[in-house]
Protein backbone atom coordinates (compact mmCIF):
# COMPACT_ATOMS: atom_id res chain seq x y z
CA UNK A 1 0.00 0.00 0.00
CA UNK A 2 2.80 2.35 1.28
CA UNK A 3 4.84 1.63 -2.12
CA UNK A 4 1.61 2.64 -4.66
CA UNK A 5 0.99 5.89 -2.10
CA UNK A 6 4.80 6.93 -3.00
CA UNK A 7 3.97 6.03 -6.51
CA UNK A 8 0.76 8.14 -6.71
CA UNK A 9 2.86 11.11 -5.39
CA UNK A 10 5.79 10.53 -7.38
CA UNK A 11 2.96 10.98 -10.35
CA UNK A 12 1.33 13.70 -9.03
CA UNK A 13 4.05 16.07 -8.09
CA UNK A 14 4.30 16.88 -12.15
CA UNK A 15 0.60 16.24 -12.80
CA UNK A 16 -0.62 18.83 -10.39
CA UNK A 17 1.97 21.64 -11.11
CA UNK A 18 0.91 21.26 -15.00
CA UNK A 19 -2.73 21.34 -14.45
CA UNK A 20 -2.32 24.56 -12.33
CA UNK A 21 -0.12 25.92 -14.92
CA UNK A 22 -2.70 25.04 -17.60
CA UNK A 23 -5.40 26.39 -15.77
CA UNK A 24 -2.88 29.85 -15.57
CA UNK A 25 -3.05 30.17 -18.85
CA UNK A 26 -6.62 29.88 -19.40
CA UNK A 27 -7.27 32.56 -16.82
CA UNK A 28 -4.52 34.94 -18.59
CA UNK A 29 -6.47 34.59 -21.64
CA UNK A 30 -9.21 35.28 -20.28
CA UNK A 31 -7.80 38.36 -18.29
CA UNK A 32 -6.18 39.62 -21.14
CA UNK A 33 -9.40 39.67 -23.57
CA UNK A 34 -11.46 41.44 -20.40
CA UNK A 35 -12.32 45.35 -20.44
CA UNK A 36 -9.46 46.74 -17.94
CA UNK A 37 -11.93 47.57 -15.21
CA UNK A 38 -12.17 47.36 -11.43
CA UNK A 39 -13.39 43.38 -11.82
CA UNK A 40 -10.96 42.38 -14.47
CA UNK A 41 -8.61 41.00 -12.47
CA UNK A 42 -10.45 39.37 -9.76
CA UNK A 43 -9.44 35.60 -11.53
CA UNK A 44 -6.58 36.35 -10.94
CA UNK A 45 -6.29 37.06 -7.39
CA UNK A 46 -8.51 34.65 -6.80
CA UNK A 47 -6.58 31.94 -8.15
CA UNK A 48 -3.27 33.41 -6.96
CA UNK A 49 -4.70 33.82 -3.65
CA UNK A 50 -2.06 32.48 -1.09
CA UNK A 51 0.35 35.56 -2.84
CA UNK A 52 -2.47 37.53 -2.42
CA UNK A 53 -3.21 36.94 1.09
CA UNK A 54 0.95 37.95 1.43
CA UNK A 55 1.30 40.68 -0.68
CA UNK A 56 -2.12 42.24 0.70
CA UNK A 57 -2.02 41.50 4.87
CA UNK A 58 2.38 40.98 4.96
CA UNK A 59 3.57 43.61 2.87
CA UNK A 60 0.71 46.19 3.38
CA UNK A 61 0.73 46.39 -0.47
CA UNK A 62 -1.69 47.31 -3.05
CA UNK A 63 -3.10 44.59 -5.61
CA UNK A 64 -1.11 43.69 -8.33
CA UNK A 65 1.81 45.50 -6.08
CA UNK A 66 4.01 46.49 -9.17
CA UNK A 67 3.99 49.81 -10.70
CA UNK A 68 3.74 49.79 -14.37
CA UNK A 69 0.75 50.13 -17.29
CA UNK A 70 -2.00 47.99 -16.11
CA UNK A 71 -1.13 44.63 -18.19
CA UNK A 72 2.32 44.71 -18.12
CA UNK A 73 2.10 45.22 -13.92
CA UNK A 74 -0.67 42.45 -13.74
CA UNK A 75 1.71 40.00 -15.80
CA UNK A 76 4.76 40.80 -13.84
CA UNK A 77 3.01 39.80 -10.82
CA UNK A 78 1.38 36.83 -12.10
CA UNK A 79 3.60 34.62 -13.30
CA UNK A 80 6.00 34.57 -11.28
CA UNK A 81 3.21 34.01 -8.46
CA UNK A 82 1.99 31.23 -10.49
CA UNK A 83 5.39 29.65 -11.03
CA UNK A 84 6.31 29.93 -7.30
CA UNK A 85 2.67 28.62 -6.40
CA UNK A 86 3.93 25.37 -8.94
CA UNK A 87 6.84 25.13 -6.88
CA UNK A 88 5.20 25.18 -3.79
CA UNK A 89 2.55 22.07 -4.99
CA UNK A 90 5.87 20.06 -6.47
CA UNK A 91 7.76 20.79 -2.97
CA UNK A 92 4.56 19.37 -1.38
CA UNK A 93 3.82 15.91 -3.77
CA UNK A 94 7.83 15.69 -3.27
CA UNK A 95 7.60 15.74 0.48
CA UNK A 96 5.01 13.24 0.74
CA UNK A 97 6.25 11.24 -1.75
CA UNK A 98 9.45 10.97 0.25
CA UNK A 99 7.37 10.48 3.60
CA UNK A 100 5.47 7.56 2.47
CA UNK A 101 8.51 5.92 1.10
CA UNK A 102 10.00 6.33 4.48
CA UNK A 103 7.14 4.68 5.91
CA UNK A 104 7.28 1.66 4.31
Amino acid sequence: MRTMLSRLFRVMKFIVPALYIAGAMVIWLAFSRSNPDGLANIWIAIYTFPMVMIGTFVLQGEFPYLPGRYYEAHALYFWPSVALLALALFLIFHGLQRLARKVE
